[in-house]
């Protein structure tokens, strides 16, 4: 049995700022509202800005495009952060 790859996406890596609840009117006179969101921290800390920064820079793993979705690999992403972990890092400290 073959295990099949997981994928992430740019939410789950990245970290995503509040968003407030607001309400609108569209040109027709509906009353529409966007739902409030609170802030999420992502697996890898950074800003979606500065993932894209680092994947030009060819220093975090490209996504791979299934469709039109940008999709990640985990076992790519899980590379990544062990190779940039300091070795001074302890488990359990």
């Amino acid at each position: 049995m073959k295990v099949k790859d997981q994928y992430l996406r740019m939410s789950d890596l990245a970290n995503q700022p509040e968003r407030k609840a607001k309400t609108y009117q569209t040109k027709n006179g509906q009353t529409r509202t966007v739902t409030a969101k609170p802030a999420t921290r992502g697996i890898t800390g950074f800003s979606a800005k500065h993932l894209y920064h680092l994947i030009n820079q060819s220093k975090f793993p490209a996504p791979i495009k299934i469709g039109r979705a940008s999709l990640w690999r985990v076992s790519d992403i899980n590379q990544w952060i062990e190779s940039h972990s300091t070795s001074t890092d302890v488990e359990g400290v």
